[in-house]
């Protein structure tokens, strides 16, 4: 039943197009490493339609000529959506996103992989796991955009089960396709649920408001028709991904990997020991922290993310492309002034107290923008009218009082 293709394309699959379950993870790991190490992707024919070919070669066995290049086609327009280099995305957001390059590659490579097929069967949900400011949502922004595919990103809070007030997670799909702007181009887009661990069975929370939104969401993963005013969507191929800090999960995993969890394995089944002693998340530990296992079970890969220390808070502020104090230190430029301070002191000083607050990137930010509050009023008030130029001088003792910083006008060379 499985063949294994040899040339530049190595996939295992089914003759009748599907990936047997014991192939699964080989076919996941086939994407996770090769698609983002693809050199370029951009020199097939521009008549060739990926979907449609795709699904076929994936029946009758790849046409490896065609897949050494592919890149993805709007089906029904039969034009080139978008010219996808892999490894070039991944360059450009681990270049914003710092300290998550492993976690990048992965999501890259599945929602890519969600894009390239209309086979419900290949496609994978997502759950992201981790502390709050971590660079989860940041991430999938920045993935969407550069391969352009339209994404909504929702506060699980805030919906409940249909028909009880609140809103319905259908709203999500309709919402996906007002940003769409296209009903087609939707069914391939991405929807995240953030903070989806609101949604868990605590014993405290009513029914109505927690576990009935995963029934809900559960039609969804699964793959619905969902009837609007503009028209039918199915979810089939929608990219759902599911965000949660989940302490309770992070709790499911230490008692599982120190023999204190519920998990009832014995010694003597090897697959199931090893399971026990995986350092990754597991689907039984989301079903540890409230998740119901059906639920679970249309989830298909599990990313956690790593949580941000002194280093890799020094590597964000220093050397993101969206960092938020070099974006101030280049902002005060355009107004004429040049900041003076001994650079690696005050962001050490900055990156102790994030990490200290607790909120990762946000806490960097929160710091940054208090730090510099009463500079830019001062200087954008000071120089309004002024062609004078200026020096603002600031010392570590900034991150905690704003106040501590001399304006002081250049003086003129002569």
């Amino acid at each position: 039943m499985v063949k294994i293709l040899t040339g530049s394309t190595k996939v295992l699959i089914l003759n009748n197009g599907l990936v047997c379950p014991e192939c699964q993870n080989e076919l996941s790991s086939y994407f996770i490493n090769a698609i983002i190490n693809v050199a370029d992707i951009l020199t097939m024919d521009d008549s060739y339609d990926y979907y449609n070919d795709y699904d076929k070669e994936l029946a009758n066995g790849f046409n490896t000529t065609k897949m050494d290049n592919p890149k993805i086609i709007n089906k029904e327009k039969n034009e080139v959506k978008s010219k996808i280099n892999p490894y070039q995305v991944y360059k450009k957001i681990s270049s914003k996103v710092i300290g998550q390059d492993d976690q990048i590659k992965n999501i890259i490579s599945i929602i890519i992989r969600n894009n390239m097929t209309n086979n419900a069967y290949v496609k994978s949900n997502i759950f992201l796991i981790g502390g709050t400011g971590n660079g989860k949502s940041e991430t999938i922004k920045q993935i969407a955009k550069e391969l352009d595919i339209p994404y909504v990103i929702e506060d699980s809070s805030k919906y409940t089960q249909e028909g009880y007030v609140g809103d319905s997670v259908q709203d999500a799909v309709i919402k996906l396709i007002n940003e769409a702007k296209d009903l087609k181009k939707a069914e391939h887009g991405i929807i995240v649920f953030d903070e989806i661990d609101k949604k868990t069975d605590n014993g405290d929370r009513s029914n109505v408001a927690t576990t009935s939104v995963q029934d809900s969401l559960l039609k969804m993963l699964e793959g619905t028709n969902i009837h609007t005013n503009i028209g039918t969507i199915s979810t089939e191929h929608i990219t759902f991904i599911l965000i949660g800090a989940c302490e309770a999960a992070f709790e499911a995993r230490r008692k599982r990997l120190t023999g204190k969890g519920k998990i009832g394995f014995t010694n003597t089944d090897k697959s199931k020991t090893n399971e026990l002693s995986n350092p990754n998340f597991i689907p039984q530990d989301l079903v540890e922290a409230g998740f119901k296992s059906e639920f679970v079970g249309r989830i298909d890969y599990i990313q956690e993310f790593n949580p941000m220390d002194k280093d890799m808070a020094i590597r964000i502020i220093n050397e993101s492309k969206i960092s938020i104090f070099n974006f101030y230190i280049n902002e005060l430029k355009r107004y004429k002034v040049d900041v003076v301070m001994n650079r690696e002191e005050v962001i050490e000083c900055i990156a102790n107290r994030a990490v200290q607050l607790g909120t990762g990137v946000r806490g960097i930010r929160q710091i940054v923008v208090e730090m510099f509050k009463n500079i830019f009023s001062q200087v954008i008030i000071s120089n309004a009218t002024s062609k004078q130029e200026y020096e603002c001088i600031i010392d570590k003792n900034i991150v905690y009082d704003n106040t501590k910083f001399k304006l002081c006008k250049k003086k003129r060379q002569n």
